[in-house]
Formats: C-alpha cells, structure tokens, sequence
C-alpha cells in the first residue's frame, strides 16, 4: 500500500517536473523570439513598428515559425495537451497589426492541417479559428488602446474562441481543456507580455543615450564628437579621392548680450532658431554642427573654396534678415561672423586652425562677415 502511494505521489511528481520543463522551453523559446526581433530584425526601427511591407512580412514569418516551434514543444496539463502558438500570433500583430498577424495565422493554421497528423473536421475547425484570431488580434494590435489594454484583449479573444473549439471538437470534455488552456495562456502571456515591455522600453532607453552621444540636446544638430568623428572622416576622404574639403565656423555676434538683456531661456531660444536657420539654408549632404556654446560650423564635402564663400555668405545674409524670437513675443535681430578655409588650398594639418583665424579676422573686422583664410574677407 505504501509502495504503491510512494510510486503515485513520484508520479505526480514527474508529471509536475515534466510540465515545468515544458513550460521554461515555450518561455525560453518565445525569449529568444523577442530578442530576435528587437535586436535583429527592427533594431532600426522607431518604437518597434515595422515602416514596410517588406519588414512587417518578416515579423509575419518569423511569427509562424515561432508558432510552428510551439507547436512541437506542447506542454502537457492534468493529461491535456496545449501549447503556445497563438503567443506567436499575438507578438506579430502587437509588432505590426494585421498583416503579420494574418501571414502567420495562415502559416500556423497550414501547417497545423497538414503536418500534424490527419487532415480531419476538428483539424480544419482548428485551423480556420487560428485564421481568425489572427484577423481579430491584427486589428486589436493595431488599435490606440494602450500596451496592456492591447495584450488583455488579445488573450481574452485567444481564450474565448479556442475554447469555444474545444468543446465543438470534444464537448464536455473540452471544459477541462479549456480550463488548462486559460491557464496556460494566462501564465504565459502575462510573461510574453511582460518581456516585451521590458525590451522595448530598454531599447527606447538605449537610442536615447546612443542619440544624446551625437546630438546637441539643445538644437538636435550634431555635437562636438560627432562633428569631430565626422571632420576627420571627411578629411581623410578628401585626401584618399583627391577631392575639396571646406569648413565654416560659425559665431553669433556679441551672443552675451542677447543672455544678459534676455535671459539664458532667451539665449536657448536663439541657439535653437539658428540651428533651423543653418539646417534650411545648407544642403542635404552638408555636415551642420553645434561645436559649443554659440559656435555652429558647416563641414562641405567635394566644395571648392569660392562656393563654400557663396554658401557661407548665403548664411550669413539669412541670419542677418531673421527676427528672433523670444520667450516674450518680442523678436530682436542678430548677426553672425563666418570663417572659412578649403583643403587642399590649405594643409589638411591647418584646415580647422586657418578656419578659426578666419573666423577671428571676421570678428575683428566689424563682425556680420564672412573672412576666408586665404583673404580678408569676401
């Protein structure tokens, strides 16, 4: 008598170990999904959103093989055998809304029908319900609601219609499924959930340090690394293909007075309007810069030294034409000085030094003027 309960309760036993190991496979599976996905496949992409056909067709696909794998690493409870593929269908829509929810459905549901055992009626019942929830999630995973509201639909749909499958294929039967299958699908979903959350927000949180390396937080030019990683890249270009290199420094003429009549909120304000006016009045392929303080430069690759003249004064003119405003309303007129120099009219060694005397001549020739290092001033 006691041998024989011994040998139920290690029954019992295994058959719990046996269900955990299952469940830490899907777990362990559906992470590495997510990683996949976040890290791999829309690494580029903002917040997560495939912007393409192409990308979300990817996210489909991957679904579905995700959803294949679940398949086979099924997870058996209280002698009921379900598993996780309507995870995989959720994560698609969530990534992408309706057509990689769709596309994975359909690669779910196919080969659900045809490679897992007998195409017969509670088969087909089966598959075509995977369509549809795909339909459904894909509208739910593109809809306003929030994160979790999004994820607690979902479940509930997943929930709702599979059992309803369940007791179709197995009548009465299928109430214990189902109550297993909730189960299951609660536990992990609410996991899925939230290590999907988590990755999002770290990779959120990581293009924003990556971006507050290289961008001036005040103007969203690039900042001084950047500009340096950037003008030393160029200059080497130049050299290697033979080609011009010029280089403007820009500064705001008598920019101290603008902070002590105004204001430092005021001097943010004009730093912010200059960075714009710079950025429209370059070109696409011009690298515009916040060097520090009230210094902007302008790095113009494959530029002779007479047009990067033409583009500097062309700065300076609309500086000189704009009205900033401040905080107030008011608007006050400002002026910049612009020094310039041209490799290989100048050693690549001296470009940046001849600039910066350029730029101190411009000052001291009465400011609002463009000084190139190879004369007086244009």
């Amino acid at each position: 008598m006691d041998n024989s309960e011994n040998r139920k309760g290690r029954e019992r036993s295994l058959k719990i170990l046996n269900t955990l190991q299952d469940l830490i496979a899907n777990f362990a599976i559906v992470t590495a999904y997510l990683f996949l996905v976040n890290q791999v496949i829309l690494r580029k992409q903002h917040k997560n959103l495939p912007s393409s056909y192409q990308l979300k067709l990817q996210v489909g696909f991957m679904a579905g093989i995700l959803g294949i794998i679940l398949m086979v690493f099924t997870v058996k409870m209280n002698g009921t055998y379900v598993d996780f593929r309507q995870i995989a269908i959720i994560l698609a829509a969530m990534f992408g809304g309706i057509i990689p929810a769709v596309l994975s459905g359909l690669i779910i549901g196919g080969v659900r029908l045809l490679a897992f055992g007998e195409v017969t009626t509670p088969t087909i019942v089966a598959a075509a319900n995977t369509l549809v929830i795909a339909m459904m999630l894909g509208m739910i995973g593109r809809s306003s609601m929030s994160f979790w509201s999004k994820w607690t639909w979902s479940l509930l749909v997943c929930s709702v219609m599979t059992s309803a499958v369940f007791v179709i294929n197995t009548g009465y039967n299928g109430m214990m499924t189902s109550a297993v299958y909730i189960t299951m699908m609660a536990l992990g979903g609410v996991f899925t959930a939230y290590l999907n959350e988590f990755l999002i927000k770290a990779k959120a949180q990581f293009e924003k340090i990556e971006r507050e390396a290289t961008v001036d937080y005040l103007t969203g030019l690039n900042n001084h690394r950047t500009f340096d990683e950037r003008y030393q890249s160029l200059l080497q270009s130049a050299t290697e293909k033979n080609e011009c290199l010029s280089i403007a420094l820009v500064d705001i003429d008598f920019f101290k007075r603008v902070n002590d009549q105004y204001g430092h909120g005021n001097g943010d304000l004009v730093l912010k309007q200059l960075g714009e006016i710079l950025m429209k009045t370059t070109r696409s392929f011009d690298t515009v810069s916040r060097n520090g303080g009230e210094e902007f430069s302008v790095i113009m690759y494959d530029t002779p030294h007479k047009h990067s003249l033409q583009i500097a004064e062309r700065l300076r003119h609309a500086v000189s034409r704009h009205r900033f405003r401040l905080n107030d309303g008011r608007t006050i007129p400002l002026t910049v000085s612009i020094g310039v120099a041209t490799y290989p009219d100048t050693e690549r060694e001296l470009l940046l030094d001849d600039a910066d005397k350029a730029l101190y001549a411009a000052k001291l020739g009465g400011r609002n003027t463009v000084c190139s290092n190879q004369t007086s001033q244009i």
